[in-house]
């Protein structure tokens, strides 16, 4: 049986598997040796042995390579190997926070047994970093009477009352990161102030933990919306459809607890829902199991994660807008799509009550929600709604939401020991400089320490704290926080932000000054070409474009790349305006990252897009190493706003002119030659 590690190779290579992977390159993906490396493959050899018609192919000098008798030989090792925790192992977990949930998620909510080793192993670290993990996670758990113990039967587990337990997983899961992201724009209205998000969400927490369903806590947030906006939908006369069809006997356990949910809201918001809610609540606890079943259509479900994580990757090349980090994001909207998989395939649709509030005044989380789902071959055969696009995009709008919190300054508040007093300075706080701050902590003055100091950008205090030195501004007020004191803070405050923005400024010039040296790296007069010609076309166009960067690379280049570009195409447009298109391989192709340029000044016309494209860039993308791709894409996106310059750029008489107007105008370098 392979380990996490060697399943997340045979993954790498079943996704590269036309080409040769080099044992560098896999020991980077795994930050290991290249010896281990050696090893693992060594076993996932032995293991292939039986599966008939793949054979894992070594070449001295080139590396390893997955090669398949025939089409159904893949599909059925891609089925064996996409299981949703090899998935998620691959993900990058080594963030400390999100490990902790990740930790806590599996020990509380999923409550499957966890065995230490195999955690080490899931989440690539050494048991003496997980030790340290648990330690922390040990500390958290204190206040609330839990301890961590461990069986040998049984692994590592919760003890404790499960009234603690449950206390717990409000506070850590859904306190206030929780309500403010996503929830953020599904406000208490929604509910006609009979019952709010908290209750619903233990509501849905109680029921699922006594009949011991194992649910992320992106699954429960899920849930709670999909609750919050049915009620919205149920006041405002929308009606639903049955689903029976999916929702079968044989989910009986999910059927009984959505039932139970549903009596629950019902009497606390005095509102009759019908009988085809119980179905729609029962789908999302249906829903990871059938993302993880083996029973279900895995051809299907189970790339949902690859292409989402694909979709946001073009996205983010088109746009400049990186989401792929966002850890809550990518399984708040995995979650998601498992469902909506599921309806969709019923071809079930939910009317949003939201829907014309989040077109109106958050368009571009709703575009990106359609774009990323236009990205996935799993929905493309579906006639996605504007209400289901408008689901989606809530999950955008509160990774939005998340970007703002990033840029608030942290505040530690300290007052005297008396708790009114400590709460009437974080009332007025909070009341007054919420737009521009966040509460870290409130604390006594013989709890200050230097672990308590990290990331606080200033302090508010009550007392007096002139005989202590600190390496960051200390505001002296009442526990009133009256109008004076409140001006000199926002004063000072206004101060920090023009101090960012110019260290931000700092950034932006050196910027500038990468562009300079990454435009030498990676363009080139040999990638450089003006059609004059008025009979050009779009595909004669790339090919001269493809043959000019062909150099240096293999006989099968050109026709890998050709095909990659046309697969990237097919997903959605490579236009960025009318005068501007990108085209680009769905994944990379060369050995060093390298563009191509083609001027076009009487315009050239892009299939029924656009008849006046006068700028197109190339990016073949390299296997190795893309450093800069960022800074590049970015200048890029910047000409869209500029048709002035586009059409400068697009006049230029020769390569040297071409990349002085790119570097001056985009980069803010002036030309000192």
């Amino acid at each position: 049986m392979l380990t996490n590690k060697e399943k997340i190779l045979v993954q790498h290579l079943l996704k590269h598997k036309e080409d040769f992977t080099t044992s560098l390159e896999l020991a980077e993906l795994l930050g290991c040796s290249d010896r281990t490396i050696r090893t693992y493959m060594r076993n996932i050899s032995q293991e292939l042995e039986d599966f008939s018609g793949v054979t894992l192919v070594s070449k001295q000098g080139q590396g390893y390579q997955l090669q398949f008798e025939d089409e159904e030989s893949i599909k059925k090792l891609a089925k064996q190997f996409s299981s949703a925790d090899a998935l998620f192992a691959s993900q990058d977990t080594t963030d400390i926070n999100d490990r902790h949930s990740y930790i806590l998620n599996k020990l509380l909510l999923e409550q499957k047994n966890l065995y230490f080793d195999d955690l080490a192993e899931e989440l690539f670290v050494s048991r003496s970093t997980l030790s340290s993990d648990f330690k922390r996670i040990r500390k958290v758990l204190e206040p609330y009477q839990l301890t961590i113990e461990s069986k040998a039967n049984k692994g590592v587990y919760v003890k404790g009352e499960e009234q603690q337990i449950r206390r717990f997983i409000m506070d850590y899961f859904f306190s206030n990161g929780f309500f403010q992201t996503l929830y953020h724009y599904v406000d208490e209205e929604l509910v006609y102030g009979k019952i709010n998000f908290e209750a619903l969400t233990v509501i849905v927490l109680d029921e699922c933990r006594e009949a011991g369903l194992q649910l992320s806590d992106f699954v429960i947030q899920n849930l709670v919306v999909h609750l919050a906006l049915a009620i919205r939908r149920l006041a405002e006369g929308f009606r639903i459809s049955s689903i029976d069809d999916v929702v079968g006997p044989e989910h009986d356990t999910e059927i009984r607890v959505a039932r139970r949910i549903m009596d629950r809201i019902s009497l606390a918001t005095k509102l009759d829902f019908p009988e085809e809610e119980v179905a729609y609540i029962a789908l999302h606890l249906i829903s990871k199991g059938k993302l993880e079943s083996d029973s279900y259509d895995t051809d299907q479900v189970s790339p949902i994660r690859q292409e989402l994580s694909q979709a946001l990757e073009l996205i983010f090349a088109d746009q400049a807008l990186s989401v792929q980090q966002d850890f809550q994001l990518m399984e708040g909207l995995l979650t998601h799509l498992a469902t909506l998989y599921l309806r969709s395939s019923s071809g079930i649709t939910l009317d949003n009550p939201l829907l014309e509030d989040i077109k109106a005044n958050y368009p571009q989380a709703f575009e990106l929600a359609e774009k990323t789902l236009n990205a996935m071959p799993s929905f493309v055969d579906f006639t996605l709604s504007e209400d289901e696009i408008a689901y989606v995009a809530l999950h955008f709008m509160a990774a939005q939401e998340r970007f703002k919190e990033q840029l608030k300054f942290n505040v530690l508040v300290i007052c005297a020991t008396g708790y009114g007093s400590a709460q009437m300075l974080r009332s007025r706080i909070e009341n007054e400089l919420r737009q521009y701050v966040t509460i870290s902590d409130v604390i006594g003055y013989y709890e200050i320490t230097d672990e308590k100091l990290k990331g606080i950008d200033f302090i508010i205090s009550s007392i007096d704290l002139s005989n202590l030195i600190f390496n960051i501004p200390v505001f002296t007020t009442s526990v009133f926080l009256k109008e004076d004191e409140l001006i000199h803070i926002r004063h000072k405050i206004e101060q920090f932000e023009k101090t960012r923005q110019a260290n931000q400024s700092h950034e932006q010039r050196t910027t500038g000054e990468n562009l300079a040296t990454l435009f030498e790296s990676f363009f080139s007069p040999n990638y450089f070409y003006i059609e004059y010609s008025e009979r050009a076309n779009k595909e004669s166009l790339l090919r001269q474009m493809v043959e000019q960067l062909s150099d240096r690379e293999d006989d099968k280049f050109q026709m890998r790349l050709h095909e990659m570009m046309s697969q990237r195409e097919r997903l959605s447009s490579v236009l960025f305006s009318e005068m501007i298109a990108v085209p680009h391989p769905i994944k990379p192709v060369s050995d060093e990252l390298k563009v191509a340029v083609a001027l076009i000044p009487n315009g050239l016309s892009w299939g029924d897009e656009s008849d006046a494209v006068k700028l197109v860039f190339l990016p073949s993308i390299s296997k190795r190493n893309n450093d800069g791709l960022k800074v590049i894409t970015n200048a890029i996106v910047d000409l869209v706003d500029r048709p002035e310059l586009v059409e400068a750029l697009s006049q230029s008489q020769d390569f040297e002119t071409f990349k002085r107007i790119f570097i001056t105008e985009l980069g803010g370098v002036n030309d000192e030659s």
